[in-house]
């Protein structure tokens, strides 16, 4: 099973938002990485074939996905950034009128619905009004519709945004979960949701592929660019103007412990120091790190 992407682009008026990103996926869990306006969504929203590419194609086990059309709908499974749900449904109401828009029949849509409840952990709330549900709740109901036709590719695009940790932490290992024999796709700004579950992490810069590899292979390729030393307070100003400052810690009276990001050592008493993916990060993105 494979999803290829090859030389595709998008523009939006004169606006290139994607300019020739060919990839290649197969089963198991991608983070596609990338700061807000990078071109994440508008990569998601085409492999959902929800919109079309100005240039390039998008194949799944060697079949343009145009020429595939219904088919390849039936394969796919999408959670969007923003989910329109109907506040007075039921959880239950609400799988059972998608399970029938996706054409399920019936009596399989019932307990298909039984089935995805039960996975995303929200059986006990069957019953209960969506409009009433947390963030997180309405986020499991979200891949629980997503997992309707048993897709062989879920895209989900920023699904843990607004969510708090323990809620992160649980759609997390949901979806490392539903990952066997299937393709998942997970966009994000946020560096802890790859951090365990991605197979590769795919960076995107301005509508472009900076890198495509495993997380610990990306890792590996910034292991001398990560530098921590000790100043002074009053020192701090002067290196957050010359260079990528991840991370303050006070570790004394008017001591700190700076982590930078650096191509050369950055002061004389620099020490290197083991590069995490919040360190990925902001090596190729100059924001503030998402946590």
């Amino acid at each position: 099973m494979n999803l290829t992407i090859k030389n595709l682009s998008k523009s939006f008026g004169e606006k290139k938002v994607l300019d020739d990103v060919s990839i290649e996926f197969s089963a198991g869990v991608y983070g596609i990485l990338g700061a807000n306006g990078s071109g994440k969504t508008t990569l998601m929203r085409i492999l959902a074939s929800v919109l079309k590419p100005s240039g390039g194609q998008v194949y799944f086990n060697n079949q343009d996905i145009v020429g595939m059309d219904e088919a390849y709908r039936d394969v796919i499974g999408y959670l969007p950034q923003h989910v329109g749900f109907y506040k007075n449904f039921t959880a239950e109401k609400f799988l059972l009128y998608i399970a029938a828009l996706k054409g399920l029949p019936k009596e399989q849509a019932k307990g298909k619905v039984d089935e995805v409840l039960e996975l995303v952990g929200l059986s006990s709330e069957r019953k209960g009004k969506v409009g009433r549900f947390s963030g997180g709740m309405k986020q499991r109901v979200g891949i629980a519709q997503a997992l309707l036709n048993d897709p062989k590719v879920l895209i989900v695009d920023e699904p843990t945004a607004g969510l708090d940790p323990k809620e992160r932490i649980r759609f997390r290992n949901l979806l490392a979960k539903i990952a066997i024999n299937r393709i998942v796709l997970l966009s994000t700004h946020i560096v802890s949701d790859i951090e365990f579950i991605a197979r590769e992490v795919v960076i995107l810069k301005d509508g472009r592929l900076l890198r495509k590899d495993s997380p610990q292979d990306l890792l590996d390729g910034i292991a001398d660019k990560v530098w921590s030393v000790k100043v002074a307070e009053s020192e701090i100003p002067s290196f957050q103007a010359k260079f990528k400052v991840g991370n303050i810690g006070r570790v004394g009276d008017g001591v700190f412990d700076l982590r930078i990001l650096s191509d050369s050592k950055p002061h004389p008493a620099a020490v290197n120091e083991a590069p995490n993916l919040e360190d990925l990060y902001l090596y190729y993105f100059d924001e503030e790190v998402a946590s």
